[in-house]
């Protein structure tokens, strides 16, 4: 009798740790996940720009990327992080050459990855 009631708690504890570890991923996808847009402009001499969320949690201190196109992988320029309202500014100096730039915020905990329109420059 000792064997089989050994035998059964093994077994309801090895359901259990299968049940525990399905709960994570069950509640992590039912979660939404907040949108980000990302805007960004250019005034010599830098990029600058901003993040907009309906979640405050998803503006600040987020990070930044920006990025020139070009064929292969595009060229990484910089990094920043937004401020507690979402500004972000990307100095460039003299590595601006004429392109097409963009800026991504990739996601973060419940928020989405966001990239700015492509802003063409002659």
């Amino acid at each position: 009798m000792p064997d089989r009631c050994r035998a059964l708690f093994i077994a309801l504890a090895v359901a259990a740790v299968g049940v525990g570890a399905l709960l994570p991923a069950v509640s992590a996808s039912a979660a939404t996940r907040s949108p980000t847009k990302v805007a960004v402009s250019l005034k010599f001499p830098a990029f600058h720009g901003g993040l907009q969320s309906p979640r405050s949690a998803c503006v600040s201190n987020r990070g930044v990327r920006l990025y020139r196109e070009k064929s292969g992988p595009d060229k990484l320029l910089g990094t920043d992080r937004t401020d507690a309202s979402g500004k972000w500014s990307i100095p460039i100096g003299k590595r601006l050459i004429s392109g097409s730039y963009y800026a991504k915020a990739p996601a973060r905990g419940n928020c989405k990855a966001g990239k700015s329109k492509v802003l063409p420059v002659d």
